[in-house]
């Protein structure tokens, strides 16, 4: 039987994948879309639906590797998968970040 603290922590990851697919999907339509959107714009929702991409398969990992017990721990090489998106995302946005403060 699941303890208060485990179906808390699942009820967060399953929120987490839910908001993360939305944004992935706004961001994603902001990216493709055409239009006379500026170039920094498309690539600034280009780095967040990375980001929430890689936030929603964390959080369904993590939602998996729960569902298969305590006992589960992932292997190095899996798990380094699943980081990778997150990684991406957050290194693309620093550079955005960076680039910004390097042009004021």
């Amino acid at each position: 039987m699941p303890t208060p603290w485990r179906t808390a922590t699942a009820a967060i990851d399953l929120a987490t994948a839910l908001c993360a697919t939305l944004n992935f999907a706004y961001f994603s339509r902001r990216f493709t879309a055409a239009g006379h959107e500026a170039s920094s714009r498309r690539v600034a929702a280009a780095v967040l639906a990375v980001v929430s991409l890689g936030t929603a398969v964390e959080a369904v990992a993590l939602l998996v590797m729960a569902a298969q017990g305590e006992a589960m721990a992932p292997g190095w090489g899996s798990w380094a998968l699943v980081r990778t998106l997150p990684f991406a995302g957050s290194a693309a946005m620093a550079a955005l970040v960076a680039r910004r403060m390097v042009e004021r």
